[in-house]
């Protein structure tokens, strides 16, 4: 019977808080009802024209958004780009989150290109990106984007709201249940389990509201930076008769090097090799034609007797 009398004061707890969410969604129902049937009379409109301004305004005020954006830069050094980029973005009070830097051939040469994320302060969006175009010859392409998370940061808020509300009553209700002379440990850890759970809620919720605080707090640029030289026009110098003659004598003095080459290499080289084949091979000659001459020899001498 207590744990019962227990537990219905947390249920309450959590379905007030659930009612109160109905309440206010209901309530704003209610009001856009009542503005579309009641139309200010002609008297009072005139009184009243500038209070919608007034509203918006304040709305536009409280308006939360991320923006972010993307920009191709042409640029004539990439490295010097890259030192005014870092001190631009130092400068505004961000910082360079992400760099990468690479090296290819193109024309017959190495040129850098670059890419970076930077985070600025939203209210330097604008200025940054004045900035960065001052360091380029040219502009490939920007990208502005903006997206407003009004309803959503509200939600949150309100959710964040509604469940520190309740982690509150039950901390009262925890302390409550441990003052009792006759409460129970199962008692005390069932209050403990909600509280648990409605703090866990709360750390999430938390966090996603922080991550969004920092996406509006400070806007995210992606930066290309590529070299001017990619986009020079290839000028083709005109033909002279220099150009071939040179070509020419040098491939005349190449190919005299390698007969040259050639002919060292047949005497410091082949030559004491074919001394080193050849020699046994003419005293093997030479053996074979002295046995052949003395079998003559020996031959002619019965015939002679």
């Amino acid at each position: 019977m207590e744990r019962i009398r227990l537990t219905i004061p947390i249920l309450l707890i959590l379905l007030g808080i659930t009612c109160a969410a109905c309440a206010a969604g209901a309530s704003d129902v209610a009001f856009s009802d009542s503005a579309a049937e009641s139309a200010p009379s002609p008297d009072t409109a005139a009184a009243e024209a500038s209070a919608p301004q007034r509203a918006a305004d304040g709305a536009e005020a409280s308006r939360q958004v991320i923006a972010n954006a993307n920009i191709s830069l042409v640029v004539a050094d990439t490295a010097a780009a890259l030192t005014g980029v870092e001190q631009a973005v130092s400068d505004l009070g961000g910082y360079v989150a992400d760099m990468d830097l690479s090296k290819g051939g193109y024309d017959g040469s190495e040129v850098l290109r670059g890419s970076l994320t930077l985070r600025v302060p939203a209210t330097g969006l604008e200025e940054a990106l004045d900035l960065l175009q001052a360091l380029a010859t040219d502009v490939n392409y920007l990208t502005v984007n903006r997206q407003d998370v009004t309803d959503q940061y509200s939600d949150l808020d309100a959710r964040l709201r509604n469940l520190r509300a309740t982690e509150t009553e039950l901390l009262a209700l925890l302390t409550e249940v441990r003052e009792r002379p006759n409460s129970k440990v199962e008692d005390i850890l069932e209050v403990h389990r909600s509280l648990t759970q409605i703090r866990e809620e709360i750390e999430t919720l938390q966090g996603r509201k922080n991550l969004l605080d920092n996406q509006i707090d400070f806007s995210t640029i992606w930066v290309e930076l590529i070299p001017d030289s990619v986009y020079r026009p290839i000028v083709e110098e005109p033909w002279t008769a220099s150009g071939p003659v040179r070509s020419a004598l040098r491939a005349l003095v190449a190919t005299l090097q390698g007969l040259l080459t050639a002919l060292i290499w047949a005497v410091l080289y082949l030559t004491p090799l074919l001394l080193v084949f050849l020699i046994p091979l003419a005293v093997l000659i030479w053996l074979v034609r002295l046995w052949i001459g003395r079998r003559r020899s020996r031959e002619e001498s019965p015939e002679s007797g």
